[in-house]
């Protein structure tokens, strides 16, 4: 299904709002795991994150690159929740990926503590297969969904 102009624009508007994502993914045995994470994201919806390749989630990946995703705002009154629930394919990311997440984050390269933590880490990014916008503000449990190619 394809996202009009008009619907993708309020899903990156919401991205902007927001940085941190709840990422969850699942070990061999078929255990949950969930990591929160500060993300970034391109005008595809493609979400960027970093992360040590030791962490549990990361490992997770190697042998089930499919996660779920949350994001939403703390403390919401349930009258105007608002949020995403994502599911999608993590792979690894590049230059690119990269230099939008330091772009949205320029502090990393300001702290010399987090410029060399950076040799430490790798970027990710999260190919977005479906997309649940909600938001209670339009009437309860309204919602939106879209399932991607």
């Amino acid at each position: 299904m394809t996202i009009s102009q008009a619907d993708r624009d309020v899903l990156l508007a919401y991205l902007a709002r927001h940085n941190t994502l709840t990422l969850a993914t699942v070990d061999e045995q078929g255990h949950p795991h969930a990591a929160a994470l500060f993300y970034a994201f391109d005008q595809a919806l493609r979400l960027i994150f970093l992360s040590d390749p030791q962490t549990a989630h990361v490992r997770h990946l190697a042998s089930s690159p499919r996660v779920a995703v949350t994001i939403q705002a703390d403390g919401q009154d349930w009258r105007s929740i608002m949020g995403l629930q994502m599911h999608g394919v993590v792979r690894a990311g590049g230059d690119e990926e990269t230099r939008i997440y330091l772009a949205r984050f320029p502090f990393i390269l300001q702290t010399d503590t987090l410029r060399q933590a950076l040799s430490q880490v790798r970027f990710y990014r999260m190919d977005p297969t479906w997309i649940r916008l909600i938001d209670n503000r339009q009437g309860f449990a309204h919602k939106q969904e879209w399932t991607l190619s």
